[in-house]
């Protein structure tokens, strides 16, 4: 009996769940990394834009 217990914790199936959770845990990681650089890439847009009027607007001044 203490045989078929010590297979059954080495089979390929008994670790399914730790299989999963690995790949839950990359695909959010992975999903929180591209909504940062997405929300970084927008915040560089619009300063880009900001500075883009800064610099239009800077010859008139002068």
């Amino acid at each position: 009996m203490l045989e078929l217990i010590l297979l059954d914790t080495h089979l390929p199936s008994a670790n399914l769940p730790y299989l999963f959770a690995a790949f839950a845990i990359s695909w959010v990681v992975l999903f929180g990394y591209l909504f940062y650089v997405n929300r970084r890439q927008h915040e560089m847009r619009k300063e880009i834009t900001r500075l883009q009027h800064v610099l239009e607007q800077s010859p008139e001044n002068e």
